[in-house]
């Protein structure tokens, strides 16, 4: 029996050291992060050198890389709770706010907040802001962008320096929904020509240009995406970029990709963090992507993305903007044979292979520990063995969406409530094994021992040489029916495999 080939441990190491520097990190998208489920709209900061995510559905995450994410609940005053949250860095003091409430300050990221109270217009009138974006310029001002919802733009004001819940002068709408930006338009071929919404803006300060980004047409569409007007002025007048959409979907699975936000990195680099959708049938749900910014001979500002197969983090190429793949492609896309050790109707393995979020893999109710078992042979016995470098996979677990959204599904009360909003975030322990002749395994990721809430999973090993790949859920959430929306292997032909051992 032929023994599986896997890259020695010292020799992978030694590929990932960059002139001594610690190893090369990857990431793919969607972004794994800990305890959640459907989150969006972040903002993504850099405060006293450390990383700090904001979300719907939660806050507040942080992190060294960009890459790896830890969980910090943050209460705020009065129970009070932020969508679409906005945080930023001014004189010293944390400010957060977010959709339709006023602000909180604090003396760091994770707080203690106070509540400073409404925004109020010159005239002293309440206003309540929609994706609200506060940004603190070099020269000490300080101001903010907000959409005024639908198809009627995006606004700036500058604040006051010394009470930041006022404006400092009258609200400039900065430009409104152009139909001739074929993207702007509604709908998943933008076939909406009247209709759009414009929201989430974004300001970024570049080598004395102001770059104030925005999405549409909705974040209810695979059209969704981030364009870009230019200025001197940080209220204008601003100039419609010629490079737009500025970052779109590729007809891949990664696809809705807006309300974002720019961030730098660990590397001096700028990095975009942006909303990705899931679904919108029964049950709206959306996760968080990340990808390189970079700018064009001409000043042009671009997302080099939505990647779709595993990318270095921030350090891992000097420009990420110009090429930033780890050279592992998907190698489980639409390959036809497979096995499961169960699967309710309809829901069969294939469709964990689709690289398709709106259908699933959902085994049987009592299937104590499902798997799932991919061949990434070939189909026909006349041809020729094909067997891979495999070094990552990618899981995207979650709880089966119910196929009537006002009810709750097999008894799981709780879980699902209200317009596609309420599926409880779960964690899903599992073990990856690989083999090349679907008798004896290897464990090459266990996962097992996980206790955290992890919809995303992305799991690396040294490069194994193998046929078949099989992941086991060892130990199924019981509150709610598990569901593999995709399972994606990673890796390369074997025919790279020049420096593989035999394992022991």
């Amino acid at each position: 029996m032929r023994k599986m080939l896997l890259l020695a441990p010292a020799v992978l190491a030694a590929a990932l050291m960059i002139a001594g520097q610690p190893a090369k990190v990857r990431y793919v998208n969607p972004l794994s992060i800990e305890d959640t489920r459907s989150i969006a709209d972040p903002t993504a900061i850099r405060f006293e050198g450390k990383y700090y995510l904001f979300l719907s559905g939660g806050i507040v995450w942080t992190s060294d890389d960009l890459v790896h994410w830890e969980h910090h609940p943050v209460t705020l005053p009065g129970g009070r709770r932020v969508g679409a949250p906005n945080a930023f860095a001014y004189q010293g003091r944390f400010y957060l706010t977010g959709n339709n409430t006023g602000l909180f300050r604090g003396p760091g990221p994770l707080g203690p907040y106070e509540y400073l109270g409404d925004f109020h217009d010159v005239k002293g009138e309440k206003i309540l802001l929609f994706d609200s974006m506060g940004f603190a310029d070099t020269d000490g001002g300080i101001y903010m962008y907000y959409s005024g919802g639908h198809t009627d733009g995006i606004y700036g004001v500058e604040l006051d320096g010394k009470d930041l819940t006022r404006f400092a002068g009258p609200a400039r709408k900065l430009w409104t929904f152009n139909p001739a930006h074929v993207w702007e338009r509604y709908g998943d071929n933008n076939e909406g020509t009247e209709v759009s919404w414009l929201e989430a803006p974004w300001m970024t300060k570049h080598k004395g240009t102001y770059y104030l980004q925005y999405s549409a047409p909705g974040t209810e569409w695979k059209t969704y995406a981030v364009g870009v007007y230019t200025s001197k002025h940080p209220l204008g007048p601003f100039t419609y970029a010629p490079r737009n959409p500025i970052l779109v979907h590729k007809n891949g699975m990664i696809n809705g990709t807006g309300h974002h936000s720019v961030v730098d990195g660990p590397d001096g680099n700028l990095w975009a963090v942006y909303t990705i959708l899931y679904r919108n049938w029964n049950v709206f749900d959306r996760r968080v992507g990340m990808d390189p910014v970079g700018f064009d001979e001409k000043g042009n500002m671009f997302v080099h993305g939505p990647s779709e197969t595993p990318q270095w983090g921030p350090g891992g190429v000097s420009k990420p903007w110009l090429g930033n793949d780890s050279g592992s492609i998907a190698l489980s896309i639409n390959r036809y044979s497979w096995a499961a050790s169960s699967a309710r109707p309809g829901r069969d393995a294939m469709y964990a292979f689709d690289n398709n979020v709106r259908t699933w893999w959902q085994p049987a109710e009592n299937d104590a520990q499902p798997w799932l078992m991919l061949d990434l042979g070939c189909r026909n016995p006349t041809d020729p063995n094909q067997e891979f470098l495999v070094d990552s996979v990618r899981i995207l677990f979650d709880a089966a969406p119910p196929e009537r959204p006002e009810l709750s599904v097999d008894g799981h009360k709780g879980w699902y409530s209200g317009g596609g909003r309420g599926i409880a975030a779960a964690a899903y322990p599992y073990k990856i094994e690989v083999s090349l002749d679907n008798k004896t395994y290897t464990t090459v990721a266990d996962r097992t021992r996980i206790a955290k809430a992890q919809n995303v999973e992305f799991a690396e090993f040294p490069p194994v040489r193998c046929r078949y790949v099989r992941l086991t859920l060892t130990a199924p959430p019981k509150a709610v029916p598990v569901a593999v929306l995709d399972f994606t292997v990673f890796g390369k032909a074997a025919a790279v495999s020049a420096q593989a051992v035999q394992l022991p």
